[in-house]
């Protein structure tokens, strides 16, 4: 298939194959028939995304990636989208909707902006596309014992694999901003369900707009795909309770509810919590006593756990552990170097000083929400991946709403989406959980529509609505502008890949000269995690604390273990930055005759790439090379 054809064609593939794939699945469960046609096709999508990536992991992990398995499996599943039938032809639409589409469209270009420039996230670079771009290298998926960002749930990564597999590059970022707009595709279709279509109009442009989605659906990023999943498991937890009050609830509804959540679970370890939190709304009744229930209730366990264990079952064949490294000291691990005391008490010290601002207590669960979007501190990241200022507007609304419909409140199918939402939110923030803010994003849809949806019920709140509306979006649109002048840049200057990498990525100087100097004979040593991605030669990535293959914490201080480690994992050469262990390591091999330098890189390290001239400093990073004949290690 020539190139521009691939690059194009596979996300459209993609596309095609996640909706037939979830459109079959539906089927299957009984519910595609209780959707509307206009709705249909976005659960389709959001389901189909889920079990694609799933259907991908056992292909990768067994090694059969080649290309014709891919677009096989692909095209099989496009095969579904005969089940969906054709949506209604659309009311003509007014002035109003007309604002609203030119806005979508707006923000649909800057997002296209990012969609056809090389990838340039930081988190991307590190693992997203980094794993899938190693196991397409090895020919097989390999297990990464480094926490947080290695052995982690990946299913909708395993989507990238494919991307990148049938398309190269541009195929992935093309799918990345495709995939990215179907949350908002999705709320549009629950929003309709209780609002209009102007309304519904613009909380999708809201969701679309907000500053976290703009930061990560263009991305590798996973959290505004997963909530794909959590809208879909919200919806079907909310059928499933509407039908419980005529008699047993729907099995379909119930499995599909738990098929979602155990997606989530199986593309993020906070989906474990919302897997809990789903499971506690559908017993929230109060005729969990019942046999029927506790049966129902059951289907909904397994249905979860067919798919999110497979990731969990992986973690725990290579090490011991399902949620590699959360377990260990409770549970015997399989290789004695995979994890010690040593990185336990570091990766829990960083995650406590690292990952939380405030103290877990009843005060600070309170004002969090408050404090992250007036004045967020920089660990909660609210700053660029925030949710914007709409809660605060529109809260007095939503609060004015459900007092004026208060009779009807607790037979609201919106009420177990904000129980949901809200139970996510109090186990997330109470179990000690990393406290940015981007990780509440699966659940940001189900808060958006129930606020959206209760200002609404307020009859004279249309006006102050409104205005809430036009000016979260007027803000957001000009963000949203902002972060992309980057990518416009990039498409209007002609430049290329790597004049664009160079200028967008931080620290990227030496990677040209690596990918030309290193080949397949050797492995680089390195603690920059964006070079995962960038780097065409073998490498092993020592990020912080994350990995203790290679000992780099803060009380490493034996040179000889250092370079037994580094022999172990096949090291050939090291590049170090002035400052921490793993410099103090190598200039002890240095002086042992273990090692030699090579050249050095004088490096731009910037913390924003969208404003990168306000953050940038000079660091030095040294390449050296690993010698033998005269160590006297």
């Amino acid at each position: 298939m020539p190139a521009p054809l691939a690059e194009l064609g596979t996300p459209v593939l993609l596309a095609a194959a996640a909706a037939g794939l979830g459109a079959g699945l539906l089927r299957l469960l009984g519910v595609l028939a209780r959707l509307g046609p206009a709705e249909a096709p976005a659960f389709a999508f959001a389901l189909g995304l889920g079990a694609l990536g799933w259907l991908v992991f056992p292909l990768a992990a067994a090694g059969w990636l080649a290309a014709p398995v891919l677009l096989g499996l692909s095209l099989i599943a496009a095969a579904g989208l005969a089940l969906l039938s054709r949506p209604p032809r659309p009311a003509p639409p007014s002035r109003l909707e007309l604002i609203l589409a030119a806005g979508i469209a707006l923000a649909l270009a800057f997002d296209l902006m990012e969609g056809l420039s090389p990838p340039a996230d930081a988190d991307s670079l590190a693992y997203h596309f980094a794993i899938p771009k190693e196991a397409l290298r090895e020919g097989r998926l390999a297990f990464v014992p480094r926490a947080v960002s290695g052995a982690a749930p990946l299913t909708v990564q395993m989507t990238y694999l494919a991307a990148l597999a049938l398309g190269g590059e541009r195929a992935l970022t093309l799918w990345t901003m495709l995939s990215g707009w179907a949350a908002s595709w999705l709320l549009y279709a629950l929003a309709r369900r209780n609002l209009e279509r102007p309304l519904a109009l613009a909380l999708a442009l809201l969701l679309l707009t907000t500053p976290a989605v703009v930061y990560g659906a263009g991305s590798g990023q996973a959290e505004v795909r997963i909530a794909l999943f959590a809208l879909v498991a919200a919806a079907a937890t909310a059928a499933a309770l509407a039908s419980a009050r005529e008699g047993p609830p729907a099995a379909g509804w119930l499995a599909l509810a738990g098929l979602a959540a155990g997606l989530y679970a199986g593309s993020k370890y906070t989906g474990l919590l919302f897997v809990a939190a789903c499971g506690t709304v559908l017993l929230w009744p109060g005729s969990w006593l019942r046999l029927e229930w506790l049966r129902r209730a059951g289907l909904f366990a397994a249905a979860a756990l067919l798919a999110g264990a497979p990731w969990y079952a992986w973690n725990y064949a290579h090490t011991g552990d399902p949620v590699f490294p959360l377990l260990y000291g409770w549970l015997p691990y399989r290789h004695a170097g995979l994890w010690d005391e040593a990185h336990d008490l570091a990766l829990r010290v960083d995650l406590a000083e690292a990952e939380k601002a405030v103290p877990v207590s009843l005060f600070w669960l309170l004002a969090y929400p408050l404090k992250a979007t007036l004045a967020g501190l920089p660990v909660f990241e609210s700053g660029r991946t925030g949710f914007g200022p709409f809660p605060l507007l529109v809260a007095p609304l939503a609060l004015a709403g459900a007092w004026r419909v208060r009779d009807r409140l607790w037979r609201s199918p919106l009420l177990p989406l904000a129980a949901l939402a809200l139970l996510f939110y109090l186990l997330w923030f109470l179990t000690g959980s990393s406290q940015r803010i981007r990780h509440l994003l699966p659940v940001w849809p189900l808060v958006l529509l129930c606020l959206g949806v209760a200002a609404a019920r307020f009859a004279p709140a249309r006006r102050p609505l409104w205005g809430a509306l036009a000016l979260t979006l007027a803000l957001q649109l000009g963000g949203h502008g902002l972060f992309s002048l980057a990518y416009l840049r990039h498409l209007l200057s002609g430049e290329g890949r790597e004049a664009f990498l160079a200028r967008a990525v931080s620290e990227y100087e030496p990677v040209p000269w690596l990918n030309a100097h290193l080949g397949p004979g050797t492995r680089l040593f390195h603690q920059v995690r964006q070079y995962n991605y960038l780097l065409e030669a073998p490498y092993f990535s020592a990020t912080g604390t994350l990995q203790a293959l290679i000992d780099v914490t803060p009380g490493a201080d034996d040179p000889a273990r250092f370079l037994s480690q580094l022999r172990g994992q096949g090291v050939t050469h090291l590049l170090v930055s002035p400052g921490g262990s793993a410099e103090r390591l190598t200039r002890g091999l240095l002086e042992a005759g273990c090692a030699a330098p090579v050249r050095s890189f004088e490096v731009r390290r910037m913390d924003s790439r969208t404003l990168p001239g306000l953050s940038t400093h000079t660091v030095r990073l040294d390449l050296i090379a690993l010698e033998a004949r005269n160590c006297r290690l």
